[in-house]
């Protein structure tokens, strides 16, 4: 039926139609991921997210060890050195502490990801309940340099 009516409508109410509903879908999928965040720092770039477990495959979260569920979430860190010809990986020290807004600690382990084409992240895992709001501080040393990043930031979850 929706074919038929673009058949008989003219191209710029078609672009108009096809705008729209592509506006739509970004607008209800949208706030399911937050982009990913960069703080750069000298030489040092942080790259930082956290989204739901579930945007995890099954097989990436059987290889870490990372449980799939609507109450869990991710957060992932990764550091890069740029003072070379292209940007390069590299391990840090990280600290990270997160509560939501009544104070309540959420135990965050990261664990470090290294791939065979030299990318190296942390991941790391907390529980979390619908509408929720947790506030994070990462702080995070690159190895061998005297960068220190300190990142605050909130993001609010949506689990149902």
């Amino acid at each position: 039926m929706l074919y038929q009516f673009l058949r008989r409508t003219n191209m710029q109410t078609k672009k108009l139609i096809t705008r729209t509903i592509l506006m739509t879908l970004l607008l209800t999928c949208g706030g399911l991921v937050q982009a990913e965040q960069v703080v750069i720092q000298g030489d040092h770039e942080l790259h930082y997210n956290t989204f739901p477990s579930t945007f995890l495959s099954k097989e990436i979260a059987n290889t870490y060890q990372i449980t799939r569920s609507k109450n869990r979430g991710i957060l992932s860190i990764s550091v890069m050195d740029k003072s070379g010809e292209s940007p390069k990986a590299v391990e840090a020290d990280i600290t990270i502490q997160a509560k939501n807004l009544v104070h309540q600690n959420k135990d965050i382990k990261l664990i470090k990801i290294r791939e065979q084409d030299d990318a190296i992240y942390y991941l790391g895992t907390f529980a979390l309940n619908n509408e929720e709001n947790v506030n994070f501080s990462i702080e995070a040393k690159p190895t061998g340099s005297d960068t220190v990043f300190l990142v605050k930031f909130t993001r609010e979850f949506f689990t149902d």
